[in-house]
């Protein structure tokens, strides 16, 4: 779109009785739906204007206004994006990003900014601006016959069974794969009734499997029902039959699914691995990487709390559909009618119960293809074609990336690489997992490190690296540089877990320096030894008394639990290298770590320190020093 120089204008007043700016009052009409649809766009007002009149009760304004925070920070939003006098034109796009005679999205720019605001209007088809707008409310279905069959074309689109070369390129993986261990054997639409059995695959079988993500939650609220697991002593019994009616409602709804798209098979952790036997958890769990990643499918069931509650039926938690929450009214001064338009700001972003648990990241990170069991609509995602309803209704709503996914190599090893092979890409890439991954909840925190091996185990491969107690051994020294957000900072740290230098030794949400991809540009400490139980480093120490009050330290234990570690240990500066960044006016600042002396030589990790002054760095009391790290107990 063409940057136009906009006159400036006098302050519109405010309209009554609906208490709306005149430049939010013409944004639909004639004059401002053509405006809408040319290659200019219509000119709505200042920021400074549209803080007034949301001040004077504009609500349309305090919307936009509100949007713009909420994307970008106040801070960022007021200096970078939109300054005081710089006004804000909206323009009805299409989803090639064309002007557009319908209003699927109005995208606004800002001066000569490349930001811009998306607004999706949602409109009821009984009202005077359904002509204009097309987006409704979105009832939930995730199970009808339609649907199903949008999901089954979506699925044929990307593997194309008859000519799989005209398929999707970066999907190509999971088309000729290995039955895993154990699947259930579910029968198809031609045989809805089959019976349900496992199926044990004791020589390699080659067969399209899909498999299931989803939380086991609490167990079920009826205290008579005792759901099937696989166990050492129902093996047998399983192989011949499982009654549905002995499953959990998550696992029938997954075989239903299943069923529904014309598969046999189906892996369910539940029933194809041995609760009860250690070896064969520790075996099943080492080969996850490989299970989700030759999945024809993974089905996410996204809305679930508990396999007990299922994902095909409706949702209490939810109402039966879905329309934004902001409702303008709209005088239509042509028809003499008021329409109303319902405004967000956003994509949708769907809080599913899935995305908050640990183990679930590295299924959706690993699977080549997914559908998804969402709060409304079902939902498909593969490595060509982002995050989209089956459907794909733009009548309905436009969804938000949720995850990092990993570099399209993991999957096809002949494939030329794109991205996740340079320094800075890994980087990236291990550090957005981590912030991700950490912000989920595990049932057991001794699941801290298992829980993502899966995706360890494929970067290892990639990357021709080591994983060493969630660090990387090309990238040791920029990876030591974590923190423990100040509100989520916890009492005990777990040294039989993992060494005090890992992440893993701490429970909760754990940071790199933000933004995520700003790292340690030039390493002052250096690696002597690095292995699983030893890690020893050359670098230089300064006690903190010996420093200046400009220290930044950020402690990895909440208050009390930090002082009794430090007891009456010297607290110490362990300086790891300096990285830059603006708000230091481009010089360099300093990373390091907090630690205290356990023994002779030997030290543990207690927090995270930045120094703005380097020069703290060059005096006479800093040491090199050659230092060993305590190991895990």
């Amino acid at each position: 779109m063409p940057q136009v120089s906009l006159p400036s204008r006098k302050r519109p007043r405010m309209t009554e009785p609906e208490r709306r700016c005149a430049a939010c009052a013409g944004l639909f009409s004639s004059r401002g739906l053509r405006e809408l649809q040319s290659e200019d766009g219509y000119a709505h007002c200042t920021r400074q204007e549209a803080e007034a009149f949301a001040q004077e009760g504009c609500a349309l304004c305090d919307f936009l206004v509100k949007v713009g925070k909420k994307k970008f920070g106040k801070d960022k939003f007021e200096k970078e994006i939109w300054s005081a006098g710089d006004r804000l034109v909206f323009q009805s796009q299409s989803e090639s990003g064309e002007p557009a005679s319908r209003l699927t999205v109005l995208k606004g720019r800002i001066g000569g900014s490349n930001e811009v605001l998306s607004i999706y209007p949602f409109a009821q088809p009984d009202d005077p601006l359904a002509a204009l707008i097309p987006r409704r409310e979105v009832p939930r279905d995730v199970k009808s016959p339609a649907v199903f069959a949008a999901a089954r074309k979506l699925i044929h689109a990307c593997l194309r069974p008859d000519n799989p070369s005209e398929g999707h390129q970066l999907c190509r993986y999971s088309r000729d794969t290995v039955l895993p261990t154990r699947v259930l054997y579910v029968g198809n639409s031609r045989s809805p009734n089959s019976p349900v059995r496992l199926q044990v695959n004791e020589v390699e079988t080659h067969g399209e499997y899909l498999a299931l993500s989803y939380c086991w939650g609490k167990p079920s609220p009826e205290p008579a029902f005792q759901p099937v697991l696989l166990r050492k002593n129902s093996l047998h019994d399983l192989t011949s039959q499982i009654l549905p009616s002995s499953l959990q409602q998550s696992i029938r709804d997954a075989i239903s699914v299943t069923r529904k798209l014309g598969y046999d098979y189906l892996w369910v952790d539940a029933l194809c691995i041995i609760q009860d036997d250690k070896e064969d958890k520790d075996h099943e769990i080492s080969m996850m990487a490989t299970i989700y990643k030759n999945a024809i499918i993974t089905l996410a069931a996204g809305t679930a709390e508990s396999a007990s509650e299922g994902f095909l039926g409706n949702l209490a938690s939810k109402p039966n559909a879905y329309l934004p929450d902001h409702k303008f009214a709209i005088p239509m001064k042509q028809e003499g009618k008021i329409g109303h338009v319902y405004l967000t700001g956003e994509p949708y972003a769907p809080d599913h119960p899935l995305d908050k648990r640990g183990w679930t990241l590295q299924e959706f990170m690993l699977s080549s293809r997914m559908l998804i069991f969402s709060d409304y609509q079902l939902l498909w995602q593969c490595k060509e074609v982002e995050l989209r309803s089956v459907t794909g209704d733009s009548r309905g709503l436009e969804y938000q990336q949720p995850l990092e996914s990993l570099p399209w190599t993991v999957f096809d090893e002949e494939a030329e690489p794109r991205f996740g092979t340079s320094d800075s890409e890994k980087l990236y890439i291990w550090k957005t997992i981590i912030r991700q991954y950490t912000e989920r909840n595990l049932s057991d925190q001794n699941d801290r490190l298992r829980a993502v091996s899966g995706v360890t185990s494929e970067l290892e491969k990639l990357w021709r690296d080591t994983e060493i107690w969630g660090l990387w051994r090309e990238w040791f020294i920029p990876l030591l540089a974590w923190y423990k957000v100040e509100t989520d900072r916890v009492d005990e740290r777990n040294l039989k877990r993992a060494p005090s230098w890992s992440w893993a030794s701490v429970d909760g949400i754990v940071r790199y320096q933000d933004p995520v991809d700003v790292t340690i540009d030039v390493q002052d400490a250096k690696v002597k030894t690095l292995t699983v139980g030893s890690v020893v480093i050359s670098c230089r120490i300064l006690n903190a008394d010996d420093a200046d009050a400009s220290v930044s330290e950020r402690p990895d234990l909440a208050n009390k639990a930090w002082g009794e570690e430090v007891g009456d240990n010297d607290l110490l500066y362990l300086l790891l290298g300096t990285t830059k960044g603006d708000d230091h006016d481009g010089e360099g600042i300093g990373i390091g770590l907090l630690v205290i002396q356990v023994s002779r030589g030997c030290y543990r990790r207690i927090g995270l320190a930045v120094f703005p002054d380097m020069l703290i760095w060059e005096g006479k009391k800093v040491k090199r020093r050659i230092i060993e790290f305590e190991p895990k107990e």
